[in-house]
């Protein structure tokens, strides 16, 4: 299936986060979006909009960094490497989240509640509660505080529990399937190790167009991932997916700090052969 066209907006988002001192001047992010079928009028004004969100800042010589303290969401995207230490051992314990007192008529706490649930794994059981292994470090408290922060819903109480029957524990952990997650981990594993080989033979403006691409899938994933304790899956994969990520996630830095050098930025795109078919070191 064809990838969904990025936004201008996206794209100056996703190359700032993934440059390593957080920014770019306004030149780079217009090379950023020729390479991704954007002009420069429509980078420009994605620029100014952005800032004036809060969701950039301009710094001197027209130069723009992440502003990720006014923007949760975006914190969240920059500490997905973090996301495989969350992970503790589970002692059968479960989080629960009993949300049928919040408030329902303001759809954008609802969004931001419900995405708030889904960040961090807890899945619907019965109505108003949603629930979780409590296999993360920092346990209920941290979690809430966590929650809070995402956009939990006024109203929605978060606790610890435990003494679940039998059934309910086996009706519980039916809420994920666990089968699916295994195999996706295989999946997304194969794809960023071959993905990385084929970055080596693309053209640089080719290769940074398909590494942003398929690095948004594969943080996406990271991002969705119910973070599910080790003794329920049965082996670590999690993690070794993580690690594969950002192994892809530096040569996809390194192609696009290639392709945004002043040397490199109007030459490659325009297709001169002696530039564009360089490698990356």
């Amino acid at each position: 299936m064809k990838p969904k066209p990025l936004s201008a907006a996206t794209l100056i988002l996703d190359v700032l986060a993934a440059s390593v001192a957080a920014q770019r001047t306004a030149q780079e992010l217009c090379c950023a979006g020729a390479i991704m079928d954007h002009n420069d009028a429509t980078m420009r004004v994605a620029l100014t909009r952005l800032a004036q969100q809060g969701k950039i800042l301009k710094r001197d010589r027209a130069t723009y960094s992440l502003n990720s303290q006014r923007n949760r969401l975006q914190l969240e995207i920059e500490n997905w490497r973090a996301r495989a230490d969350w992970i503790a051992p589970w002692r059968g314990k479960w989080i629960v989240v009993h949300d049928a007192a919040a408030d329902r008529s303001d759809k954008t706490s609802l969004r931001r509640h419900e995405r708030a649930l889904l960040l961090r794994g807890l899945r619907k059981w019965k109505q108003g509660l949603f629930v979780r292994p409590d296999n993360l470090v920092g346990g209920a408290p941290a979690l809430r505080r966590d929650l809070q922060d995402l956009g939990l819903a006024q109203g929605a109480e978060l606790f610890a529990a435990q003494d679940f029957s039998e059934q309910q524990n086996s009706d519980l952990l039916q809420l994920w399937n666990i089968s699916g997650l295994q195999r996706e981990y295989k999946k997304l594993l194969a794809r960023a190790k071959t993905g990385r080989q084929r970055l080596l033979v693309l053209r640089p403006e080719n290769a940074a167009r398909e590494s942003l691409l398929v690095g948004r899938d594969l943080i996406g994933y990271i991002l969705r991932d119910p973070l599910l304790p080790f003794e329920i899956l049965a082996e670590a994969q999690f993690p070794a997916l993580v690690r594969e990520v950002e192994e892809y996630q530096i040569h996809s830095r390194e192609i696009w700090d290639h392709v945004l050098r002043p040397t490199m930025r109007l030459s490659a795109i325009r297709g001169r052969p002696e530039l564009a078919s360089a490698r990356p070191k």
